[in-house]
């Protein structure tokens, strides 16, 4: 298996996709553009291109051929060996995107090379300049960027989907408020994370001079294919008091509960954060899982470290997720299950991508510091829907091996082997 590279699918003003393989490079100008048919793609890839097989164009469906489909009559897409998976077409969000695009900025696609610079637009439901992002084809969790000008402040919002926030700069505040009770100020800084608790009524405030950046990624996707109505979502009075309900310690609540595992509410600097040991991805890793939001039940945040010269082992699941770079230079590796080609994504601070549903991917340090990343998703909720399938790759073939001592050898640094 060789390996194709993505250097980057969304970079200042020029959207580009690149796949690279033992045949060739295929590019296609603009990739996923923002505002295009969700429905013409497959796993967020245009038709006709196949991020995991040979870097070529797939071959095209003969006249005479059916497309395989499954009991109900869905479409169906190989994602291993003896695996498919019903491609979802026509959902409830895919036709909100579809009516949404007119009056929202909007990026389809699986990688933006820079958040903190990404072009934006203004989004009149926000008050600010932002943009809308839809990754792959996933139908769980979104997300969007928002740039908040000096002293400027965002519309306030009020919904029925769970919302993680992570701030490129600041000072800056939030305020939050349970109908009925006394507003409260959340205060945050650059690389400070916070979670909305669910349905209460919030506003972002940029109390710096210089304009502030921040991602969030929600739950919004699985809300509306659960109840397909707009109205449930934006327009319900309902009040998770047991969540929240303006407690005085709603702020200060910290407590590590075990191994991984801290519940709180607000991670000041999530680059800081004190992380335990991971091994079991790789050797000298360190990760952390963050229950916040007062018990959010839909989405789930995790940071991973890897020190230079260190890579984690590959893996996949069933259940969408965001990963946004925190800090360090490498890449990240992703493929399908029995795909003679390996996509590569090239990395930074800043960078947000996603694997493609139940598509092998891992993530290499090639340079001497630490990197960091976090990683929004939505497992909890998979794993409750009885739908959480993932698995492990224990023994990394030689020739990911070989290309990350290549990687190392070329930084000056140092290749930690697992004994």
């Amino acid at each position: 298996m060789t390996s194709g590279r993505i250097g980057a699918w969304l970079r200042l003003g020029a959207a580009t996709l690149a796949i690279g393989g033992a045949v060739g490079v295929v590019r296609v100008a603009g990739g996923v553009p923002a505002g295009s048919d969700p429905a013409g793609s497959v796993g967020g890839v245009p038709r006709g291109v196949d991020l995991g097989g040979g870097g070529v164009p797939a071959p095209q469906q003969s006249k005479d051929r059916q497309p395989r489909t499954s009991e109900d009559g869905g479409r169906l897409e190989k994602v291993g060996p003896t695996m498919s998976r019903v491609v979802p077409e026509n959902t409830p969000y895919d036709q909100w995107l579809a009516q949404a695009k007119a009056r929202v900025p909007m990026f389809s696609g699986l990688v933006i090379d820079d958040v903190r610079t990404a072009p934006l637009k203004l989004w009149g439901d926000m008050g600010v300049n932002g943009l809308y992002i839809r990754m792959a084809d996933y139908q769980i969790i979104d997300g969007f960027v928002l740039e908040i000008p000096p002293h400027g402040q965002t519309k306030p919002q009020r919904h029925m989907f769970e919302e993680g926030l992570y701030f490129f700069g600041g000072p800056g505040h939030t305020i939050i408020q349970q109908e009925g009770r006394r507003p409260e100020r959340v205060d945050w800084k650059y690389r400070s994370l916070f979670a909305i608790p669910l349905n209460v009524r919030y506003q972002h405030f940029n109390d710096s001079d210089k304009p502030v950046r921040l991602l969030a990624v929600t739950s919004f996707p699985f809300v509306m294919n659960s109840t397909d109505s707009v109205k449930f979502v934006y327009e319900n009075p309902f009040e998770f008091r047991d969540r929240y309900n303006a407690q005085e310690d709603f702020l200060r609540k910290s407590e590590h509960v075990g191994q991984n595992q801290t519940v709180t509410n607000i991670v000041p600097d999530a680059l800081e954060f004190k992380l335990d040991a991971y091994e079991r991805r790789g050797k000298n890793t360190t990760n952390m899982h963050w229950r916040m939001g007062g018990g959010d039940t839909m989405v789930d945040f995790h940071v991973s470290e890897m020190p230079g010269g260190v890579y984690k082992r590959a893996h996949r699941h069933s259940s969408d997720a965001f990963i946004l770079l925190l800090s360090g230079e490498g890449y990240s590796l992703t493929w399908k299950e029995g795909a003679e080609t390996r996509t590569r994504v090239d990395w930074h601070e800043g960078t947000v991508f996603v694997p493609p549903i139940y598509w092998y991917h891992q993530h290499l340090n090639p340079g001497k510091e630490p990197a960091r990343y976090l990683a929004i998703n939505a497992p909890t909720l998979v794993a409750r829907l009885g739908l959480r399938f993932e698995d492990q790759i224990e023994n990394d073939p030689p020739e990911i091996e070989q290309e990350f001592a290549r990687e190392v050898a070329k930084r000056g640094g140092k290749l930690t082997k697992e004994p």
